[in-house]
């Protein structure tokens, strides 16, 4: 979760429990998808319909089949819903209308609403609840459940001004920088919402029974970026049985347009980003030589706009470089959330290693078809219809992966609206035992019906999504405890970096990258591969001796024969985690192992500062030398969504965070951070915002300045409601000579507020 949302959150927590109010003489019922580890149970929903669109109820366990990844499963639980003598018939219905008012012109807005409210009267009742929720920019709880007509009819009533835009305004007239500017501020708003979506999901979980979320919206643009946040959407809303039905407020006028089709093309802001980003003043800045954030010209130096949970690509303009460090105080190294060797599926897509082929591990080709972490990611998304315009694209591909169906071309809103009010119970329940599959997988879903004439909508399928604590209970776990706890040291060697950066008040996402020298792996054959598992346990520790924060993980590599197995030895594996943990002073004990008497420690102290959303602050400071176009991550940045990991990305570069600060002068280097501006929030209309940052070279040795940018003002994202900067710049490690340095980043905003973070770093 990021800081924009935290607040968003806080609300969806008190959502769902005045849900539970409403539903406390009700014991929760299952439908929907639903994974449980402990009793491995699939529950599916699926609703019938005839020829002419009439539901079908008279129907049998005998006359469905359900298959995943297409193969049949034996059905174990059955029941139709609108059945009085079902098991949850008699359970309310829950029903949210969502106003996407940030797609939404005023005209078609006050209609959406009208016919919203005219929808309440018809529908609202005791065993009929809903909710209004509105996205401006940020997700706004209009009102919680309820089955009080008047006050579900104020809280749809008049309309709502968004702080932005999902679709990009016309630019006709503007530089080719504004039009770009404008895409990027509408892919960013778009994936907001579907954020917004999942994370509205996610807090509904624990609501019994199918929840219908009807969406009324304008639509907006799919891209790259935006499918992977469907995927992710998709994926929660069937986990916590969201059936969503989106509604195309513009009516009529959709029609004919001829509307060319979605490009999933890489922008053009991922194209020669490292040419433009060499380190020294004047050449990829306009630096301010004033010391401070007013006068100068603009500079493209520092890459802004990244914020949502993996980022936003930013402007086909000059782009800077990424970044990757490490922080004062013991923060250092961070991490996407995908290991170096995770394979994706047989598709042949990419992994989060950003373009790497998605059977290569850490540089030596792996074998295909095994699923060592997300696999089907984009499988779970059907693909829509020819028919739908480039605006109703991500609406189809919502209601076809959640089992819901889309209202459009037509000007009647509320005869749309009563459509989706009469399924609210019009489904059957269908559960399964499903077959073993690896940790991290995706599954298809599909159900069928042996009977004529008759079509089935059910969600599309779900994710093995893995655990933040894999090795939890095992005999593994207790074992690497033991080791934590001793004073004995490892004998593998590794290094590590721990960036961390801000969520939400106080509270940090600390990435954590390593570097594991391989040749101490243990690899023994298993069913005809070659196999090595790191198994990984973190805890943080407090000054008192509790836990402030824990994860566990295990990382499987696989290798045809000896001759890989050593190709792959030549390098260190990479490995990268994250966890969340609140502000203050930890020690952080790393343990793997990859069996045997041998294993590895780290231990180094965690320092996380202090942080008020109001204040202007800076996270840590990310190294790296790995950095990739965010188009070519494909997959992986699916996978990370699905994980609710956030990878770094400033300008539609994707940067990989790296376990260890020494760099050869071949390396391409580079630093990563983020800064947390409080008026892109609340915009004084003024005093415009701007942020002017600086950055030093030192010797670590003498401190003797080796490189100073002098003052550069950062090209601020347009206002979105988000207060993350996410930046990026190479470090000129190429015109250093070896020995050890201070990174130093300075930023100043317009109320003259001052930040500074250091990290060290070497140049062998």
């Amino acid at each position: 979760m990021n800081l924009r949302r935290w607040m968003m959150l806080a609300s969806l927590v008190f959502l769902a429990s005045g849900w539970a109010r409403a539903q406390k003489d009700q014991a929760p019922a299952d439908s929907g998808v639903v994974l449980r580890t402990e009793t491995k149970l699939v529950v599916v929903d699926a609703v019938v319909t005839g020829k002419k669109g009439e539901y079908v109820r008279d129907l049998k366990q005998k006359d469905f089949k359900v298959y995943e990844d297409g193969k049949e499963q034996s059905l174990t639980s059955f029941a139709f819903e609108a059945d009085p003598g079902s098991p949850t018939g008699s359970q309310s219905r829950y029903l949210v209308l969502f106003f996407d008012a940030a797609s939404m012109n005023p005209g078609d807005q006050i209609q959406a609403r009208q016919a919203a409210g005219k929808f309440v009267d018809a529908n609202a009742g005791p065993n009929r609840l809903m909710a209004v929720v509105n996205f401006t920019g940020g997700l706004q709880i209009a009102q919680n459940f309820t089955s009080n007509v008047d006050r579900l009819k104020g809280a749809v009533s008049g309309v709502r001004v968004a702080s932005v835009s999902t679709n990009e305004a016309d630019s006709t007239t503007s530089p080719q920088l504004t039009g770009a500017l404008n895409r990027a501020a509408a892919s960013f708003a778009a994936q907001d919402l579907l954020l917004s979506i999942e994370n509205l999901a996610k807090a509904l979980s624990t609501v019994p029974g199918r929840k219908t979320l009807v969406l009324l919206t304008a639509g907006f643009r799919m891209t790259s970026q935006v499918m992977s946040e469907v995927t992710a959407t998709v994926d929660a809303c069937n986990k916590a049985n969201v059936a969503i039905y989106p509604i195309d407020v513009r009516g009529l006028t959709t029609q004919g347009l001829g509307m060319p089709k979605a490009s999933l093309s890489p922008p053009a802001a991922n194209r020669g980003f490292l040419q433009l980003a060499a380190f020294r003043p004047g050449l990829a800045f306009a630096p301010q030589r004033g010391g401070g954030p007013t006068g100068g010209a603009p500079a493209g130096g520092a890459s802004s706009g990244g914020g949502g949970r993996s980022g936003a690509s930013g402007p086909a303009a000059p782009a800077p470089a990424p970044s990757s460090g490490t922080s004062t105080g013991g923060g250092r190294g961070a991490s996407p959330t995908v290991p170096s060797n995770t394979n994706t599926s047989n598709s042949g897509a990419n992994n989060a290693r950003g373009g790497a082929p998605n059977n290569v591990v850490g540089g030596v080709p792996t074998p295909l078809g095994q699923c060592v972490g997300i696999c089907n990611q984009r499988a779970i998304v059907p693909t829509f219809p020819e028919t739908a315009t480039t605006n109703q694209q991500v609406m189809y591909a919502l209601a076809d992966g959640t089992g819901g169906f889309v209202i459009k071309d037509t000007n009647d809103l509320l005869g749309g609206m009563q459509k989706i009010g009469q399924e609210q119970d019009e489904y059957y329940i269908l559960g399964y035992t499903p077959p073993d599959s690896p940790m991290g997988s995706c599954h298809v879903l599909k159900v069928k019906v042996d009977r004529g004439g008759t079509s089935v909508r059910a969600r599309s399928g779900y994710c093995n999504v893995k655990s933040r604590d894999v090795l939890g209970g095992s005999p593994v776990e207790k074992t690497l405890e033991t080791r934590a706890a001793a004073a004995q040291a490892g004998q593998i060697p590794a290094t590590m970096q721990l960036p961390f950066f801000y969520t939400a008040p106080n509270v940090a996402r600390v990435e954590v990258a390593m570097d594991i020298a391989s040749k101490s792996l243990k690899f023994e054959k298993q069913k005809g591969k070659l196999h090595a598992a790191i198994n990984v346990l973190g805890i943080a520790n407090t000054a008192e001796g509790g836990v402030g924060a824990r994860f566990s993980d295990t990382l499987n590599l696989d290798f045809e024969n000896e001759k890989e197995v050593e190709a792959f030895k030549e390098k260190p594996v990479h490995y990268e985690n994250q966890f969340d943990v609140a502000s203050g002073k930890y020690n952080l004990k790393v343990v793997f192992s990859s069996g045997g008497e041998q294993f590895g420690k780290l231990e180094t102290p965690l320092v996380i500062d202090p942080y008020d959303s109001k204040e202007f602050a800076l996270s840590g400071l990310a190294l790296s030398k790995d950095v990739h176009p965010a188009s070519a991550m494909g997959l992986g940045l699916d996978a990370a969504l699905l994980e609710d990991k956030k990878s770094l990305i400033a300008n539609g570069v994707q940067i990989i965070p790296s376990g260890s600060n020494e760099f050869a002068k071949a390396d391409t280097a580079v630093f990563y951070t983020e800064l947390y501006e409080p008026l892109l929030v609340t915009p004084d209309p003024k005093t415009p915002t701007m942020v002017a940052i600086k950055v030093r070279i030192l010797d670590r040795k003498t401190g003797e300045q080796k490189q100073d940018s002098g003052f550069m003002r950062v090209d601020l994202p347009p206002s979105t409601g988000n207060p993350i900067i996410a930046l990026g710049q190479k470090l000129p490690v190429a015109a250093l000579e070896p020995g050890s340095y201070q990174l130093e980043f300075t930023a100043e905003d317009t109320a003259n507020r001052v930040i500074k973070r250091t990290t060290d770093f070497v140049v062998k």
